[in-house]
C-alpha cells in the first residue's frame, strides 16, 4: 500500500542507516529526533506531511514544514508525544525522487535532495517541492527553485535553471571536515537536476 500510494517512502527506506537501524528504529522516532541529515524528515516535508502531537491536555496537528525548527530540535513541547504521521497519497501525474551522495554506503549523506512534482494534462509543471538534507539545520526547502518550475514545461533548460537557483539561492550549506560549502553547492546543483529529471519522467508515466 505504501509503495503504491507514497512511493517516495518505499524508495527512501533502503537508504537509511543499516539493516539493524531500519529494523529497530521507527519513522516517528526519526522525525522526532530532527536530525537535519535524516531522509525521513526530508521526505516528510517534500510530501507535505502532517504530524499529530498529543499531551495530557490537548492535541494538535503540525505541518512537517513547521515541525523542524533547528538542528535536533522539533516543535514538540516537553509534554507532547508524536502519535500520528499523515502523508497524503500523491495525486495523478505525480513523480518523485530522492538522490544523495555519501562517502560510503550507510554513511550520513554529504548532501541529498528529495523532489516531488505534479504535471497537468499539457505536461507543464503544476506543483513542485524540492527539499535538501544535510544543507542546513533542518530540511531545507528550495522555494525559489520550485517557483521557477511552476507553469513551465520541464525542459532540460528549465530543470537546470531550477537546479542553479536551488544550489545558489535557496540553501547556504556550511563547511566541515567532510566537505566544503563550495563542494556541497556543486553536489546540490547536480543532484537537484538529477532528482527533478527523474521525478518529471515518473510524472509523465503516471
Amino acid at each position: 500500500m505504501i509503495a503504491e500510494r507514497v512511493p517516495l517512502v518505499h524508495e527512501t527506506i533502503p537508504n537509511i542507516g543499516t539493516p539493524q537501524v531500519r529494523n529497530r528504529g521507527t519513522f516517528g522516532g526519526s522525525v522526532s529526533h530532527a536530525d537535519p541529515s535524516a531522509e525521513l524528515a526530508t521526505i516528510s516535508v517534500a510530501l507535505n506531511g502532517r504530524f499529530r502531537a498529543r499531551s495530557q491536555k490537548s492535541e494538535r496537528w503540525i505541518p512537517a514544514n513547521k515541525f523542524f525548527i533547528g538542528s535536533f530540535t522539533s516543535a514538540l513541547e516537553s509534554d507532547e508525544l508524536l502519535v500520528e504521521i499523515n502523508l497524503s497519497a500523491l495525486p495523478a501525474h505525480s513523480g518523485w525522487s530522492l538522490v544523495e551522495v555519501a562517502r560510503r554506503h550507510n554513511d550520513f549523506a554529504l548532501i541529498g535532495v528529495a523532489a516531488v512534482v505534479t504535471v497537468n494534462t499539457n505536461g507543464s509543471c503544476e506543483e513542485a517541492r524540492i527539499v535538501f538534507l544535510s544543507a542546513g539545520d533542518r530540511p531545507m526547502e528550495a522555494h525559489q527553485a520550485a517557483e521557477l518550475l511552476k507553469g513551465q514545461k520541464p525542459t532540460a533548460e528549465a530543470i537546470q535553471a531550477a537546479a542553479d537557483k536551488a544550489s545558489t539561492g535557496d540553501i547556504d550549506p556550511g563547511s566541515d571536515i567532510h566537505a566544503t560549502a563550495e563542494f556541497r553547492r556543486h553536489l546540490a546543483n547536480v543532484l537537484s537536476r538529477r532528482a527533478l529529471e527523474e521525478a518529471f519522467k515518473r510524472a509523465k508515466g503516471n
